[in-house]
């Protein structure tokens, strides 16, 4: 695989690994907010980043167990599934049914996260790194700004059911 070939790759990996964290930190509460959630509420969501900061605990079973590829192909049906679920939700409802996908799309991301950062590093030769750290930063950063802005943006123009069922595609 040519240079150019693998960082087109990691270009790719990078947007996918940061859209769920954009979706969950920068959309959702937008979401949740056009559908009357309180404040409280909806600052209690900082919860669901607790996968992101603990995904060290099981990062040695992902290691261990399957390969990499099979790892992120798993999540991210897993994932399009948890993201495809959002709108038929009850923002206002609370309880597990609200809870559980977005613990799900975090715990998901998370795992992806781990598999797509030990795939890259296999990846990549050590002349390469320095590049792929550069375009891994800015594909993930305009992951953020998708799943943020563009996505809010898109709910305007075509309503929130629509955009998650965009969004999971």
């Amino acid at each position: 695989m040519t240079s150019r070939t693998k960082l087109v790759w990691v270009a790719v990996l990078y947007f996918v690994e940061g859209f769920p964290f954009g979706l969950i930190h920068n959309a959702l509460p937008v979401f949740f907010r056009t559908h009357g959630v309180g404040l409280k509420e909806i600052g209690l969501m900082s919860l669901v980043s607790l996968p992101w900061t603990l995904k060290f605990l099981w990062a040695p079973a992902v290691d261990a167990v399957w390969t990499m590829r099979r790892w992120f192909v798993s999540c991210q049906v897993l994932l399009v599934a948890a993201i495809a679920v959002l709108p038929w939700l009850n923002p206002g409802g609370g309880g597990l049914a609200l809870w559980a996908p977005l613990l799900a799309i975090a715990l998901f991301s998370a795992t992806q996260d781990i598999a797509i950062d030990a795939y890259t590093i296999r990846l990549l030769d050590e002349r390469e790194l320095g590049m792929a750290n550069g375009v891994r930063v800015t594909t993930y950063r305009i992951a953020l700004i998708v799943a943020g802005g563009v996505f809010v943006a898109a709910a305007g123009w075509l309503g929130w059911t629509s955009t998650f069922i965009l969004g999971a595609g």
